[in-house]
């Protein structure tokens, strides 16, 4: 005879060792995807540390999800995977982005979920169709110098510029459109309900906007406007011949400043140490009346070599910008 196969028994989940949860409601699972194993294992000892009931597997008694990097979409499919594999009828932990358990852990408690923690994405209303005047590249929309929403698209640019220094590409492109969009319209956006329809805009710009539009700031703009990580990234990705990684690495080896640049100038490649020494003059704002004279002197040195040739002014002045840092312009033989 056969021996009898004993039938497979599933374990629960494994907690990460603890004295005693202090937070009996609260049980964290923090998913891996973009945070990567060491810095799982680092986030779940300090959560361990502080009180906290964290799981190593996804469970039904999982009750919060952290992720880190993760946009909204990536995380409701995330959820979508892990719940097939559980019994029907369990409650779906709550998704949170990593600034939830960020500020839990400086509370030393858990903090209030807000919508601004969240990563779930709205149920899908029926879409509406994009107004036929509202194009869908903005190179294809008229867009006035001065229009009617610069605080709205000035947040959705602070986002913009944030992702893009996390090196979230996606994101990035997600919120300039969106931007974009805003700079276009004929009017002041004065509630959400003007947004429908229109192109690029996501759950997440639908937020910021509400928040906008009811408390006149957005908590999540105005974290990052302060953040000292941003204010860096801004500043050091300003100097020519510096991009994003390149200050990152700067940023994680504790350089705050452009002094702190100066004391590690012998690491600096010669690009990078010649943006550095003209960075103020670099920086400083040409009048349009300056390059007006400017254009007078390309002209006369091209009509010289090529009579008849025009010089038009081109970039920031073209479209009637009263200052810029730089100017550009282009010449055309007749």
């Amino acid at each position: 005879m056969l021996p009898k196969r004993r039938r497979a028994r599933f374990a629960s989940p494994r907690a990460a060792p603890s004295s005693a949860a202090r937070f009996p409601g609260v049980t964290i699972y923090l998913a891996e995807p973009h945070m990567g194993r060491s810095r799982q294992a680092f986030l779940t000892r300090l959560a361990v540390s502080k009180g906290f009931r964290v799981l190593s597997t996804y469970s039904p008694e999982v009750t919060h999800v952290v992720m880190e990097g993760t946009s909204a979409e990536e995380a409701v499919c995330w959820q979508k995977r892990k719940t097939s594999a559980l019994p029907p009828g369990c409650t779906r932990p709550v998704l949170l982005d990593i600034s939830w358990f960020t500020e839990s852990m400086a509370a030393g408690q858990p903090v209030p979920v807000e919508c601004r923690h969240r990563l779930e994405v709205a149920v899908p209303k029926k879409k509406m169709p994009s107004p036929a005047w509202m194009l869908p590249y903005a190179c294809q929309r008229p867009t006035p110098l001065v229009h009617h929403n610069a605080s709205l698209s000035e947040a959705l640019e602070t986002l913009a510029e944030a992702a893009g220094f996390d090196g979230s590409e996606g994101r990035q492109i997600s919120f300039y459109r969106a931007a974009s969009v805003l700079k276009a319209l004929p009017s002041p956006v004065t509630a959400l309900s003007q947004l429908q329809g229109l192109p690029h805009f996501g759950e997440h710009s639908c937020r910021v906007v509400q928040e906008l539009l009811e408390h006149g700031v957005c908590d999540e703009v105005e974290r990052i406007r302060l953040s000292e990580r941003y204010q860096t990234m801004k500043l050091f990705t300003q100097i020519f011949g510096v991009g994003v990684r390149t200050a990152d690495q700067w940023y994680q080896k504790g350089l705050r400043t452009l002094d702190d640049l100066q004391e590690e100038s012998h690491r600096l490649t010669q690009q990078q140490k010649a943006g550095l020494q003209h960075h103020q003059d670099l920086s400083a704002l040409i009048l349009r009346s300056e390059v007006e004279a400017l254009q007078q002197v390309v002209e006369a040195a091209v009509t010289q070599a090529l009579p008849g040739a025009t010089v038009t002014l081109a970039g920031g002045f073209r479209r009637a910008l009263s200052c810029t840092t730089s100017t550009s312009t282009a010449s055309r033989e007749t």
